[in-house]
């Protein structure tokens, strides 16, 4: 069973997966420690995979809004253990304008993991793994 601080952690990483779902990074004030670091694993997109402070990852989720629309998450499993969180999860999107190797209206999808790490109710790691399917 859920400690009643391993069900906030929960619901703060759902809310997180909602607001970019919304492609809304102002959402994020309050969700993250000052230093939090996201490590974007490698995939097809960034195949050296990214590290972002808590500005870069604000701004990459606002500049997403014209590359793609209609994005989703389906939760698959959440698991909690003392201050982590993981959550699998299915990402489906549109893509907005051609971007090649990426055409106007494709639709994309990706299997994805993330690990949130808390500290008082705040999110201080977050790392992404993120497989799309084939372009």
């Amino acid at each position: 069973m859920q400690s009643i601080h391993q069900k906030t952690n929960v619901t703060a990483a759902l809310s997180f997966v909602r607001a970019v779902e919304a492609m809304d990074g102002g959402k994020m004030e309050g969700f993250f420690a000052p230093d939090v670091e996201q490590i974007e694993m490698p995939n097809a997109f960034k195949p050296a995979g990214q590290v972002r402070d808590l500005s870069a990852l604000k701004a990459d989720i606002d500049k997403s809004k014209g590359i793609i629309e209609q994005q989703k998450y389906d939760i698959l499993n959440t698991v909690a253990h003392g201050d982590i969180v993981v959550l699998e999860m299915v990402w489906h999107g549109t893509v907005v304008t051609d971007l090649p190797p990426l055409r106007a209206g494709q639709k994309l999808r990706a299997q994805c993991v993330a690990v949130f790490e808390f500290r008082e109710g705040k999110v201080i790691k977050l790392r992404n793994y993120d497989c799309f399917d084939a372009l």
